[in-house]
């Protein structure tokens, strides 16, 4: 009769062993790089949020400073609507009847102003000013600019997200 082996043979646990190594290894890889494809989605999906808030805080921005009185007032203005000097209300009862407050009175158009005229700038005199005969030289008269309004310019919001500006 033969005798059995004393140990088991070695290579079949090897390879196993080895197998599980290259095998665990391959899916900490796989975990990795899913982990950092997911960070840049992230961080693409982050900035553009930041970029639709700020979007969003200036068309809030828009919407304050068009709703504005005097805003409203000058657009009403440039559609060619006019104020109503003595405005009437409609006020309705629980019993369902309306009350007319007020007497009311169509709008009259006000006077359009006229537009401001800008002096016209002298130019009789020419361009290099010579002396004259008496040996005097001519009064150059000083084109008059009349100052013009810069708009004022809107602030830009900004935007801290958790973890701070990115």
């Amino acid at each position: 009769m033969s005798r059995p082996p004393a140990h088991a043979p070695r290579t079949p646990f090897l390879l196993l062993l080895g197998g599980l190594i290259v095998g665990g290894m391959c899916a900490l890889l796989a975990l990795n790089t899913a982990s950092a494809a997911n960070e840049l989605s992230r961080h693409d999906l982050a900035t553009r949020d930041a970029a639709i808030a700020a979007q969003l805080q200036q068309l809030r921005n828009d919407v304050a400073a068009s709703a504005a009185p005097g805003n409203l007032a000058s657009a009403a203005a440039a559609l060619g609507m006019v104020p109503a000097v003595d405005p009437a209300f409609l006020k309705v009862l629980p019993d369902g009847r309306v009350i007319v407050l007020g007497s009311p009175a169509p709008a009259t158009a006000a006077p359009l102003p006229a537009p401001p005229t800008t002096p016209a700038p002298k130019s009789s005199s020419p361009a290099h000013p010579k002396t004259s005969a008496s040996g005097t030289k001519p009064k150059s008269a000083k084109p008059t600019t009349s100052p013009t309004k810069s708009p004022t310019p809107t602030p830009t919001p900004t935007t801290t997200l958790p973890g701070g500006p990115r």
